[in-house]
């Protein structure tokens, strides 16, 4: 297998897992992802992001009792002839 195609395929994985993972926390969610490859190389791209209140599990407290957030994430990996790259960023709050 030849070295592009070993890092398309874990890029692929690591962007899927990047998107489903925060799914079942987020009390909105949003999720997208981008796959292409061609002659000339393969790309992969996946933005996540999300906010939770705070108050899972919670019953019969009050909202100021439990702590929510807001997340976002990205990561982008490019493979060609010339070379590779990966780059991403994450960013959370209270």
């Amino acid at each position: 297998m030849k070295t592009l195609h070993k890092v398309t395929i874990i890029g692929f994985a690591t962007a899927g897992l990047a998107l489903a993972a925060p799914a079942a926390m987020a009390d909105t969610f949003h999720g997208q992802g981008s796959k292409a490859a061609g002659p000339g190389g393969a790309s992969s791209v996946g933005v996540v992001s999300g906010a939770v209140d705070g108050d899972h599990g919670h019953k019969g407290k009050g909202k100021g009792d439990a702590d929510g957030g807001v997340f976002y994430g990205k990561k982008a990996q490019t493979a060609g002839p010339a070379g590779a790259t990966s780059s991403g960023v994450f960013s959370a709050a209270d």
